[in-house]
């Protein structure tokens, strides 16, 4: 396996962007003779991406990297390792699987073994298709501040009884994106990661305003509800987006299991659609919509003491603890 972007810190000290191999960790810096741009921060990388991809790409494909990596890197263990992103934009993409659309609708009424569930999923299948055909990306935005590490702690309040989560795909543009074509949206691609995108059930629907619909602030906005990592793979390392497999594990029992060429709307489609009404910058997150298996499915919410275990094929396990 190639090298991986990490942000890290030890003892203390503020966190610096470093390449992970092998489990071993070496900071970007050591090679700034050889990509002649000294990357202080995560920021920094992704700002800094149009003009040094290149560079980047060759250091971590040359065999003498990853000799450096081993005898002078640290190990990974000694270290903390924060969010492979800061980033100023954040947006999700919400229903966007096939299989997580019929299942909330075999789930809805009177429930998978009622006399409506054929109806409602005949209803849903041709709603899929007419979006697919006619319709465009459904994206809400979240703050930066929701973004947190993995390997860190999610606080589950006593009195939030429906808090959820969503494995995804998470895309972090490496290029300055505006009005751009699908045919070349990958190519603003800086690298892909695993993002949890945590959901407070019960705040989605307003009962006061009701004709407003979906309230995204109360239901997923709080600091933390971001975990993002525990790396980023490069986009030159992914070789497809739309053929890797996530899955999500609650204490070891899986409770989503799913492949991202099930998206009504692919990665390409997503960002394009974002880059004909906002400009999207170095460094911006993209979370790209989550499988069936919510806890809204298995009627299993988060609780202190769970732990979550997210995954994205090549992209490294997230592990976060529920306080």
């Amino acid at each position: 396996m190639p090298p991986v972007l990490v942000n890290a810190s030890i003892a203390g000290c503020t966190a610096f962007p470093a390449l992970l191999h092998d489990g071993r960790v070496l900071a970007l810096s050591w090679w700034t003779h050889r990509i002649s741009t000294e990357f202080r921060s995560i920021r920094d990388v992704f700002a800094g991406w149009a003009l040094s991809s290149e560079s980047l790409r060759e250091l971590c494909s040359d065999t003498r990297t990853l000799v450096d990596i081993q005898n002078r890197g640290v190990p990974a263990t000694d270290m903390v390792m924060h969010a492979p992103a800061n980033p100023a934009q954040v947006f999700c993409t919400i229903g966007n699987y096939r299989d997580q659309i019929l299942e909330a609708a075999r789930d809805a009424e009177d429930g998978p073994g009622g006399p409506g569930a054929p109806r409602r999923v005949a209803e849903a299948t041709a709603m899929i298709e007419r979006r697919v055909l006619e319709g465009r990306p459904y994206v809400c935005s979240k703050g930066h501040q929701c973004v947190a590490s993995s390997g860190g702690a999610l606080e589950v309040p006593g009195e939030m009884r429906t808090l959820d989560w969503e494995v995804e795909l998470g895309v972090i543009i490496g290029r300055t994106a505006w009005q751009i074509d699908v045919g070349e949206a990958l190519d603003y691609v800086a690298g892909y990661c695993v993002v949890n995108d945590i959901t407070l059930r019960e705040r989605i629907f307003r009962n006061d305003p009701k004709v407003m619909g979906t309230d995204w602030i109360e239901s997923k906005a709080r600091p933390g509800w971001l975990p993002v990592g525990p790396w980023l793979v490069p986009s030159w390392d992914v070789h497809d987006p739309q053929d890797l497999r996530l899955s999500l594990r609650l204490n070891g029992e899986v409770m989503q299991n799913g492949w991202t060429g099930d998206m009504l709307f692919g990665v390409a489609e997503q960002i394009a659609y974002l880059a004909q009404h906002t400009r999207l910058e170095p460094g911006d997150l993209i979370c790209t919509g989550s499988p069936s298996g919510f806890g809204s499915h298995h009627q299993r919410f988060l609780q202190s003491g769970d732990l979550i275990e997210a995954t994205v094929e090549g992209l490294g396990v997230q592990r976060v603890r529920c306080i």
